[in-house]
C-alpha cells in the first residue's frame, strides 16, 4: 500500500509491459489524456504529458537501459523473464529473454512462452485498475462480444474461418485466368494504396482535431484573461454591457460553427456560377451527342444483358458449368465496358466522361448554376459574422471606457483581443478543412468499397480443375462446420457464463436488490432484470453497483479462462460503499485466484478492513518514496496493520 503517486499504477502497467510489449494500445492510451502516443512517443516520452517508459531521473543520469523482470515458480523450476529497452538519443531497441530452468528462450520464442501462460488478449482481465474496470461493464455491445469471445477461446474458431477463408481466396486465385488474375493484383493493389490513403486522411483528421481543441482551449483561457481585465471597470451599466457581450459571443460562435461545416462543401462551385453553366453546356453537348447516345445504349446492356443470358431460364441443354458461366459473363461484361469507354473517349479528348458519370455530375452542377438564392444566403451570413466580430470589439471597448483602466492594462486588453482573433481565425479555417476532410474520406471509402465488389467479382469468376474444386468446396465446408462449432461453444459458454455471474454478483451485491439477474444473451451482451423481469437501464445504475457488476464479470471470466494466474488490482475499493466493501473483501479477494495481489492506498484500506482479509494475506509492503525520484517497498506486519499500530 502507499500514499498517490508512490508507484502503485506503475507496478501494475510494468507487468502489462512485461507480457505485451510497448506496442500495446491500451497501455499507451493511458498515458496521454488527448491522444493515444506512437510507440516511439512512449518508449522515448511525447514532451510534459509523457516522459517515457525509463525513469526519468536515470535518464538525466546518463543510463541508457531499463527493464522489467519478473519471476516465478513453475513445475519445480525457476522461470525468469525481462524485457528491456537501451535508449540512445531518439533511437531505441526492445529485448525479451526467459529463462525457465537451464533453457534460455529469446524474443518470438520467449513472447511465445509468455504467451503460452497469459496470452496478451487476456492481461487486461487479470491486471486492472478498480476504478477502470466499470467500462467494462458500460461497453457496447460489439466491445462486449468480443472481449468475451476472446477470454472464451471463442474468437481462436474465428481465426480460423478467416485462414480457410485465405487459403480458399488463394486456390481461387490460381485457377483464374491469366487477364484476370492480373485485374485481381492490380485492384488489389489499388485496395491497398486507397486503404494506406485513409490512414493518413484519419491521422490528419485525428491530428487536426487535437488541434482543434487544443485552440479552443486557449481561447478559453484569453477569453477569461479579457474577462479579467474587464474585471476593473465600474459597475453602472457593466451587467448590461456584459450580458449585450455574452450575447453576441454566443450567436458569433454558432453562426461560425455553422457556417464552417456548410462553406467548404459548395464555396468552390457558388464562387464561380459562370464555371458551372459552361461546364453544363459542355455536358449537355455530351449527353446529347451520338457517342453519348451509344453510351447510354452500353450502360444499359451491360446492366441488363449478362443476366438475361446467363442467369435466365432458357439455358444449353446440356448446361455449361457454374464456373464457365461466370467466366463468360465476367468476359462479357468486360467488353461492354471496354466500349464504354471507348464511346467516353470519342465525346473528345479533354473531356470524355462515361454517359452514367456525366448525367450524374450534370444533376448534381444544376443547382448550382442559378443559385443566386443560395449565394446570397452565404454572403448574408458571412456579413452577419463580421457585424457580430465588430459589435464584439465595441462592446469590449465600451467595458474598458466605463472603467478605468491604466494605459498598461488597456494595452493588455488589446493584445489579449487580437490573440482572441487569431485564435477564432484560425479555429475556422481549422473547422473548415476538417469539414473537406471528412469529404474526401467518404470519397476514398466509396472507392474503396467499389474496389473490394470488383475483388469479389473477379473471384468468383473460376474455372477450377477436379483437385482445385475439391479443395475449394472442402475449404467452405469446414468453414460453415466451424461457424456451427462457434454457434454450439458460445452456446455452451453463454450458460455457464450466464450462471457465473449471477453467482458472483450476488455476493458482491448484498445492499439492496435493485437487479435480481444478469441474462447473458446469444451474443454475449449483458441485460439487467429486476425482479419482475423488467430490463433496468445502464443510466439508473450507481458508478458503485457498474463497479460491482464488473467485477462480477471478470471472476466469472477468469474462472472461465482456466488460466492459473496471479489477479492484480489497484484501487481495489474505488466508489464502493462500505457496505458492499466488505463483500468485496471477503468474498472476492480470497477467491478470485489463488494469488491476489491488490494495491491500495493508506487511506483505501485502513485497519478495520485489513482486520477482514489479515487471515488470507501472506506478506504486505509499504511503499516510500522519500526523494519523489524512487519508490522503495518496505515489509510490513500484517498484524500490526490490522491493530492500526
Amino acid at each position: 500500500m502507499g500514499q498517490n503517486g508512490f508507484g502503485k499504477t506503475s507496478f501494475l502497467n510494468a507487468l502489462k509491459l512485461l507480457f505485451t510489449g510497448s506496442r500495446n494500445e491500451p497501455l499507451r492510451r493511458a498515458v496521454q489524456r488527448r491522444r493515444m502516443p506512437t510507440v516511439q512517443q512512449y518508449v522515448l516520452g511525447a514532451g510534459d504529458d509523457w516522459w517515457g517508459i525509463m525513469n526519468r531521473r536515470a535518464r538525466t543520469d546518463g543510463e541508457t537501459r531499463c527493464a522489467v523482470e519478473l519471476r516465478w515458480t513453475e513445475n519445480g523450476q525457476a522461470v525468469t523473464a525481462e524485457r528491456s529497452w537501451t535508449i540512445e538519443g531518439d533511437t531505441w531497441q526492445e529485448q525479451l529473454e526467459v529463462q525457465a530452468g537451464v533453457t534460455r528462450f529469446g524474443d518470438e520464442a520467449a513472447q511465445e512462452f509468455l504467451d503460452r501462460r497469459l496470452p496478451p488478449d487476456y492481461v487486461d482481465f487479470f491486471f486492472f485498475d478498480g476504478e477502470q474496470i466499470q467500462a467494462l461493464a458500460e461497453a457496447n455491445r460489439d466491445t462486449q462480444q468480443r472481449e468475451m469471445e476472446r477470454i472464451l477461446g471463442i474468437g481462436a474458431i474465428d481465426a480460423l474461418r478467416e485462414a480457410l477463408k485465405q487459403a480458399d481466396n488463394g486456390w481461387q486465385r490460381n485457377e483464374l485466368k491469366p487477364e484476370a488474375k492480373a485485374e485481381l493484383q492490380r485492384l488489389e493493389g489499388s485496395a491497398r494504396a486507397i486503404f494506406e490513403e485513409l490512414r493518413t486522411l484519419e491521422d490528419n483528421q485525428a491530428n487536426l482535431e487535437q488541434e482543434i481543441e487544443d485552440d479552443q482551449e486557449a481561447l478559453r483561457r484569453v477569453r477569461r484573461r479579457i474577462e479579467g481585465v474587464s474585471a476593473y471597470v465600474h459597475r453602472h451599466n457593466e451587467g448590461e454591457l456584459k450580458e449585450a457581450l455574452r450575447r453576441v459571443q454566443a450567436e458569433f460562435a454558432d453562426g461560425r460553427e455553422r457556417l464552417s461545416a456548410e462553406l467548404p462543401r459548395d464555396v468552390v462551385l457558388l464562387a464561380n456560377p459562370s464555371l458551372v453553366r459552361r461546364a453544363i453546356d459542355r455536358l449537355d453537348q455530351v449527353l446529347r451527342s451520338d457517342a453519348g447516345a451509344r453510351g447510354r445504349v452500353l450502360e444499359t446492356l451491360t446492366r441488363t444483358l449478362p443476366k438475361r443470358l446467363f442467369d435466365g431460364p432458357d439455358r444449353p441443354d446440356p448446361d455449361i458449368r457454374e464456373g464457365q458461366r461466370a467466366f463468360y459473363k465476367y468476359k462479357l461484361v468486360r467488353l461492354l465496358e471496354q466500349d464504354m469507354t471507348d464511346a467516353g473517349s470519342a465525346m473528345g479528348a479533354n473531356f470524355a466522361p462515361d454517359p452514367q458519370a456525366g448525367a450524374r455530375a450534370r444533376d448534381q452542377l444544376a443547382p448550382y448554376a442559378e443559385a443566386e438564392g443560395l449565394r446570397s444566403l452565404r454572403a448574408e451570413a458571412l456579413r452577419s459574422l463580421q457585424q457580430q466580430a465588430a459589435e464584439l470589439r465595441k462592446l469590449e471597448a465600451d467595458l474598458l471606457n466605463v472603467g478605468s483602466l491604466s494605459e498598461e492594462d488597456r494595452k493588455q486588453f488589446e493584445r489579449y483581443v487580437e490573440e482572441r482573433e487569431q485564435l477564432e481565425r484560425a479555429l475556422t479555417d481549422k473547422q473548415q478543412r476538417i469539414g473537406a476532410l471528412q469529404s474526401e474520406l467518404g470519397q476514398q471509402q466509396r472507392k474503396l468499397d467499389e474496389t473490394k465488389k470488383r475483388i469479389i467479382e473477379i473471384q468468383n469468376v473460376v474455372q477450377a480443375g477436379g483437385i482445385a474444386r475439391d479443395k475449394i468446396e472442402l475449404a467452405r465446408r469446414l468453414r460453415n462446420l466451424f461457424s456451427k462449432l462457434k454457434d454450439h461453444r458460445k452456446k455452451e459458454q453463454r450458460e455457464t457464463l450466464e450462471s457465473a455471474i449471477n453467482r458472483h454478483f450476488k455476493l458482491l451485491m448484498t445492499s439492496h436488490h435493485l437487479i435480481d439477474r444478469i441474462q447473458v444473451d446469444d451474443e454475449f451482451g449483458l441485460h439487467y432484470l429486476d425482479r419482475d423481469g423488467h430490463p433496468i437501464a445502464m443510466g439508473a445504475l450507481s458508478a458503485g453497483m457498474k463497479q460491482l457488476m464488473a467485477t462480477a464479470l471478470l471472476w466469472a471470466l477468469s474462472e472461465a479462462s482456466g488460466k492459473q494466474v496471479p489477479v492484480i488490482i489497484d484501487t481495489p475499493l474505488a466508489r464502493i460503499d462500505a457496505r458492499n466493501q466488505k463483500a468485496i473483501l471477503t468474498q472476492y479477494y480470497p477467491n478470485a485466484a489463488a494469488q491476489v495481489i491488490v494495491l491500495p492506498t493508506d487511506s483505501e484500506l485502513d485497519a478495520r478492513k485489513l482486520g477482514l482479509v489479515a487471515e488470507n494475506v501472506y506478506t504486505a509492503f509499504r511503499l516510500i518514496n522519500p526523494d519523489g525520484e524512487h519508490t522503495i517497498p518496505m515489509p510490513v506486519d500484517v498484524a500490526e496493520l490490522a491493530a492500526g499500530l
